[in-house]
């Protein structure tokens, strides 16, 4: 971690501590406004680390959300915690706009002591905690003993993240009403349903919470974004690295900035976003970079990844069978679309592959369907 980001994490989690005393009062005074009642409860288990922001936690936030204004169908109260041994001493993410107050586990099982039910909504990299030899999940466990109904739903937001299944079989054997949500329509199929063994529904990936501004090619800058991410751990990996696809980049394209997104708020991002005619994301592919830069009217440059992308985006020429072709190809693409024709055509063909898989009204209508019982495969 560098010298900056190293200060920055010790300054948010001094403030943080400073701040503890009127954040615990906070946190008392919410629960009895919003849970003194309760005895049905939907509970989400959420990274720690208040001062961060990655698309799994923009969506967990946005689906909690929705979570939240379908109590007339599920009849529960809704709420959200650090998994236990978690000493975060703030209570709400703070790099972007959201409602999610966040209980420390401790919390739970002080507020949270005597429900009928509870539903509990365990994220992908956090399931393999999930057993009973983590003497830190001692008090899940303690808690979920004197709880008389227990539904688990297993939150796939990354099927490169699940654990070995005999991790999820621990879960399901622990907990036999289990199901799994998925964030991918490309993974959410009968197969994946076989293979997990439990019932599958899709939720799909939504980002953001707040509307995104969406501008024309003429309103755009000669502005490059392109995320943070490492290219070696993705399965179209390469032996080259992303500082030289930049530097041919940038080689041959002077006229244009390029700006890594890391270590800003959310806003600023999305004003980045916005403002950029292109992104490139060396990640999986098919994430909120791409997508996101799509909705603010831009162009987005990827490695296909067959893993994530369904067929809607096969052969689209900003999509790349490999980093290599990449680094080949995509100066002479930004050259191509860099005019208001060639940029609009295209650009209104990425947004409606883009339109017809992710809306917040697709998403909303999906969690409703959870809710209902109306799984894709049961």
């Amino acid at each position: 971690m560098s010298i900056k980001k190293d200060f920055l994490k010790f300054k948010h989690q001094l403030k943080s501590f400073v701040s503890q005393g009127h954040h615990k009062s906070f946190k008392k005074k919410y629960f009895k406004q919003h849970y003194s009642d309760t005895k049905k409860l939907i509970l989400f288990f959420v990274p720690a680390g208040t001062d961060r922001i990655n698309g799994g936690i923009l969506s967990i936030c946005t689906i909690y959300n929705i979570v939240k204004k379908l109590k007339d169908i599920h009849g529960c109260d809704v709420v959200a915690s650090f998994l236990p041994g978690k000493s975060e001493t703030d209570y709400q993410y703070r790099k972007f706009s959201n409602e999610m107050i966040i209980y420390t586990f401790k919390e739970i099982e002080h507020y949270f002591g005597d429900l009928d039910f509870a539903e509990i909504h365990i994220p992908d990299v956090m399931i393999s905690a999930f057993n009973k030899g983590n003497k830190r999940m001692a008090p899940f466990f303690r808690w979920t003993e004197k709880i008389k109904s227990i539904k688990i739903n297993l939150l796939n937001q990354n099927d490169l993240f699940m654990p070995p299944i005999e991790k999820i079989d621990n879960v399901k054997k622990m907990f036999p009403n289990t199901t799994m949500t998925m964030a991918h329509k490309r993974y959410a199929t009968l197969e994946k349903r076989n293979y997990y063994g439990v019932p599958l529904h899709l939720f799909s990936a939504w980002l953001s919470p707040t509307p995104y501004n969406r501008r024309a090619f003429s309103e755009k800058e000669n502005l490059v974004i392109y995320s943070p991410d490492k290219i070696q751990w993705v399965p179209n990996s390469s032996t080259l690295t992303k500082e030289a696809i930049l530097a041919n980049l940038k080689a041959k394209l002077p006229h244009y900035t390029f700006v890594e997104i890391t270590n800003m708020k959310y806003d600023t991002y999305k004003d980045y976003a916005s403002r950029a005619k292109f992104v490139i994301t060396f990640g999986e592919g098919l994430d909120g970079y791409l997508i996101e830069t799509i909705f603010s009217g831009g162009i987005s440059f990827a490695v296909y990844n067959e893993i994530f992308f369904t067929e809607d985006f096969k052969n689209l020429p900003t999509l790349y069978s490999s980093f290599d072709e990449m680094n080949e190809k995509i100066a002479d693409a930004i050259k191509q679309y860099d005019n208001p024709e060639t940029f609009k055509e295209y650009q209104d063909k990425l947004d409606i592959i883009v339109n017809k898989l992710y809306s917040f009204n697709m998403l909303e209508n999906n969690v409703k369907q959870y809710y209902l019982h109306n799984f894709d495969f049961k």
